[in-house]
């Protein structure tokens, strides 16, 4: 079977099981196809995002600077 028409045309033919087990080898085949290779981010090289302007600074100066104006 090497068309799509031969495959067609045996399908009928199958028994319930044999109709699962189609099916089951038809989408495994459909992930293995459309799945990408995986990128992790450690995959990624170091970026340079250039010189620190500022410090941080502590976690009370970034929550004084969150409720300016809030109150």
């Amino acid at each position: 079977m090497s068309t799509l028409a031969e495959i067609e045309a045996a399908i009928p033919q199958l028994t319930e099981s044999g109709l699962a087990e189609l099916d089951q080898f038809v989408r495994k085949t459909k992930r293995e196809k459309s799945a990408e290779p995986r990128r992790s981010v450690l995959d990624m090289q170091p970026l340079n995002l250039g010189e620190m302007l500022r410090p941080l600074g502590t976690r009370e100066e970034w929550y004084d600077e969150m409720l300016e104006g809030c109150v």
